[in-house]
């Protein structure tokens, strides 16, 4: 899709599972000089990654740091003003944004949830802006939460809205200099992230009683869990991690089963829509949402 020569950031990468990894692979595959940024307390991981793929370059980038932001776009990579492409791939929620109701979550944890999961993306820009070219890309990632309530989503969801209206004032912003800004929002994809979202359920079973979640109430039930048997945990436990698989493949084939294309999401496919919108084939769009999700948002199977 004309990604060879191509110099682009990619930011929040965790594990082998973050999406953002499988972004930069694809990307360097497509012939593109990849740097990606990650926490410190993600070193010990992103340093295995990097030694696999030694085409793709990293160094630490947190997004509340401003002074590690600044050093992370001045790598040697785009120097000149040489960065084509920006991927924004950072969010977080503290537990209680995801198992509270609404008007229940404190404002400190409301507030942190914005810092990263959206305010970010402002931050990630302007420390970008000195060596991002003209006509090139802005992409971040977001979910269907963001446009329809989802009660599992918590917050979360209200975090994903104000990402993609920010995306949209971004687009006029950065449309002087033909920089787009664009978000892919794909189905549900299994990632620390999203297991984090069960967990939370899973350490605070009571959240369950406020929520209108019959299908995850069917969905516990297919797999012999008694919600009034959960009990509260301080800690995620290698046995949280499995039953949150269990949980988040099962809301993978509620999915599907109600989806025009009868298919789960995956990384790699996501990876395939950043490259499109990094690319010169997407030259005249921005301020959009594509929806890679095999049509669930677009319909209602009943």
């Amino acid at each position: 899709m004309g990604m060879q020569g191509k110099k682009v950031a990619v930011l929040g990468v965790a594990d082998r599972e973050s999406i953002a990894w499988h972004i930069a692979c694809r990307l360097e595959e497509a012939g593109a000089t990849v740097v990606v940024g990650y926490q410190q307390r993600f070193y010990s991981r992103v340093r295995l990654l990097l030694q696999e793929r030694p085409g793709i370059l990293g160094q630490k980038a947190d997004v509340l740091d401003g002074d590690e932001l600044d050093a992370f776009f001045a790598h040697p990579a785009f120097a000149g003003g040489q960065l084509d492409g920006l991927v924004h791939s950072v969010a977080y929620g503290p537990p209680n944004v995801f198992s509270k109701p609404p008007s229940e979550v404190n404002v400190r944890d409301f507030t942190e949830t914005l810092d990263i999961s959206t305010h970010s993306l402002s931050r990630v820009v302007r420390a970008a802006r000195p060596v991002l070219k003209a006509g090139g890309s802005v992409v971040t990632l977001s979910f269907l939460a963001a446009q329809r309530a989802m009660p599992l989503y918590g917050m979360m969801g209200v975090a994903k809205s104000a990402l993609e209206s920010l995306v949209r004032y971004l687009a006029v912003e950065l449309g002087r200099e033909r920089i787009r800004c664009n978000v892919v929002s794909p189905g549900p994809i299994e990632t620390l992230a999203a297991l984090s979202e069960v967990v939370a359920l899973k350490r605070d079973p009571s959240a369950l009683e406020h929520m209108p979640a019959v299908r995850l109430r069917e969905i516990l039930a297919r797999h012999g869990m008694d919600l009034s048997a959960l009990k509260p945990s301080a800690e995620p436990s290698e046995e949280d991690i499995v039953f949150a698989r269990k949980v988040w493949r099962e809301v993978q084939r509620e999915f599907s089963d109600r989806s025009p294309i009868h298919d789960t999401v995956n990384a790699a496919d996501v990876a395939d829509s950043v490259e499109f919108l990094l690319s010169d084939g997407s030259r005249k769009i921005t301020g959009q949402v594509l929806m890679v999700d095999c049509g669930f948002s677009s319909c209602l199977m009943v």
